[in-house]
């Protein structure tokens, strides 16, 4: 029955397209209007149906005080299986020097923004997605290297 909903909602004829979501995953409540708000993308299957990078921006900077070439990037996706974006936020900020990393995605028509509210010291992080069902969105990255007063921040073009 869920699955029956989930797929008329994102527009799947049978609801044998539509992979069951992983455990763990956020639930479609009925007050829901919008399939795959705030849910992780691959945690619900959709960074593996039909996603793609539609668009990406580097930001770089060369640290002085700590003699590094350092950058971010931020990496808009958009899944056409679950019709959401997210972002990926990639940096080579060396994991000793890291003391912030992040991104957000938005959504045009109604101003949603999510953050991928994650800890300093990995290299690469993903937003909750989106749906984009007729708006568009934009992926944002930010980081900084140690105390270097320097953020570096990537924004995307919409999609």
């Amino acid at each position: 029955m869920v699955l029956a909903a989930c797929a008329l909602a994102i527009g799947v004829s049978s609801p044998a397209a539509v992979a069951a979501p992983a455990a763990g995953s956020a639930h479609i409540g009925a007050a829901s209007k919008r399939p795959y708000d705030g849910q992780d993308p691959h945690y619900s299957g959709c960074s593996a149906w039909g996603a793609r990078m539609v668009k990406h921006k580097t930001d770089y900077y060369y640290s002085s005080k700590y003699r590094e070439h350092v950058w971010v990037k931020a990496e808009l996706w958009y899944s056409s299986g679950c019709r959401t974006v997210w972002t990926e936020v990639h940096s080579n900020v060396p994991q000793n020097y890291a003391a912030g990393l992040g991104c957000n995605i938005h959504r045009k028509s109604d101003g949603k923004v999510l953050t991928c509210n994650h800890t300093t010291g990995t290299r690469e992080r993903n937003s909750p997605m989106l749906n984009d069902k007729n708006t568009t969105g934009y992926a944002v990255a930010w980081g900084h290297i140690g105390d270097d007063p320097h953020i570096l921040i990537a924004t995307t073009g919409s999609y």
